[in-house]
């Protein structure tokens, strides 16, 4: 009986120690796998901060690019600002926004062949809806009546609009008629003057992305009658008296013989000539061009934008590229961002990034007169 006893006390000891063993395992293990994760941590930080520093400070290309890219954006907008400043020093922003180009020491007049002019300018007799146009692009719209084509346009980051007017005498500048106060919705600048085709021009002041649309940045013209003050922060998207595209800095207007135009930067193109690179400053956004052919022919071009999955936006050079593709000799940009829109014929063509499906309140477009 006392052995028995005896062995009995012992497999109970032996069955304790085990399991402290087994606690002391269990509470190492934890430890390990705490240690372990911690360690993770620390080199996941490291690697994070690391990766940040790459990004922030060093100048390597592919990562600097769309490092520049990227605060380019956010710096060009108007409440979104804080992207860039939320993750970058004030010194890295000022760099990059310092190579911002506007090309305002400029002067680009679109110097227009009267001879290349037909009588059937766009060849649009012979195109249909669905056919390609000439720069390999969608026609959307080819309408004979009115002069006017309309294509699609797209690239990598973007999907855009692109309207051919075939005589640049109809374009002109429409402006609110609640100055100081309002601008108007573009189907509004539409039914106001009777135009078949408008875009957006200047742009005007925007406080946290509530602006009215009725104070307008810089000088504007329509036939002639002068609205705003000049400022040497744009250049100017003008057409004088003679129907010819004018880009680049341009202070006395009268001079020059306005008639219609407004302020906004920067030049694109110059005598034929791409004067942009990449975003210069720009970021990737929705855009607003004016183009001239040297045959007299006026481009409009609106690139959609900051809408993942159908269109971002686009850089300047692509909207340069775009309209040397269809042989614009000068061009120029409007305001961009969530005031890029177009219209045609009573609708809007364009997806606009404002939140309202009717764009924003503007203070002035260029339009097109119907026939």
């Amino acid at each position: 009986m006392l052995d028995t006893s005896f062995n009995n006390m012992n497999n109970t000891q032996s069955v304790i120690l085990t399991r402290k063993q087994k606690r002391l395992l269990e509470i190492e293990k934890r430890k390990k796998r705490r240690k372990k994760k911690i360690t993770k941590l620390f080199l996941l930080l490291i690697l994070l901060f690391s990766c940040y520093i790459s990004i922030v400070f060093l100048d390597i290309p592919y990562i600097s690019k769309l490092r520049n890219i990227y605060i380019e954006t956010a710096m060009t907008t108007a409440d979104h600002k804080w992207l860039a400043t939320l993750f970058f020093p004030d010194t890295i922003i000022r760099k990059v926004m310092n190579n911002k180009v506007t090309n305002n020491k400029i002067v680009s007049v679109t110097k227009i062949n009267n001879k290349e002019t037909t009588n059937d300018i766009l060849k649009q007799s012979n195109l249909k809806v669905g056919d390609l146009d000439y720069a390999g692009n969608e026609i959307v719209v080819n309408d004979i009546e009115q002069g006017i084509i309309i294509s699609k346009v797209k690239g990598t980051t973007f999907q855009g609009k692109i309207a051919l007017i075939d005589d640049p005498s109809r374009v002109f500048i429409g402006t609110t008629d609640r100055k100081g106060k309002s601008g108007r919705y573009i189907l509004d600048f539409l039914d106001m003057y009777n135009a078949v085709l408008g875009i957006n021009a200047s742009g005007f002041n925007d406080p946290n992305g509530k602006g009215s649309g009725g104070s307008i940045v810089g000088l504007t013209y329509s036939n002639g009658e002068s609205w705003g003050e000049y400022t040497n922060v744009y250049g100017v998207v003008a057409f004088d008296k003679d129907n010819r595209l004018i880009v680049g800095g341009i202070e006395d207007w009268d001079k020059y013989n306005i008639r219609d135009g407004a302020q906004f930067s920067p030049a694109l193109i110059v005598n034929g000539e791409m004067v942009i690179k990449g975003s210069a400053g720009w970021g990737l956004q929705p855009r607003t061009i004016v183009g001239q052919r040297k045959d007299g022919v006026v481009m409009f071009l609106v690139i959609d934008g900051r809408q993942p999955g159908y269109s971002l936006g686009a850089t300047m050079e692509d909207c340069a590229n775009v309209m040397m593709s269809y042989g614009a000799v000068t061009a120029g940009a409007c305001d961009g961002g969530s005031s890029s829109i177009m219209a045609y014929d009573g609708k809007i063509i364009t997806k606009c990034s404002s939140p309202s499906k009717v764009g924003r309140l503007l203070p002035n477009a260029f339009l097109v007169k119907r026939k």
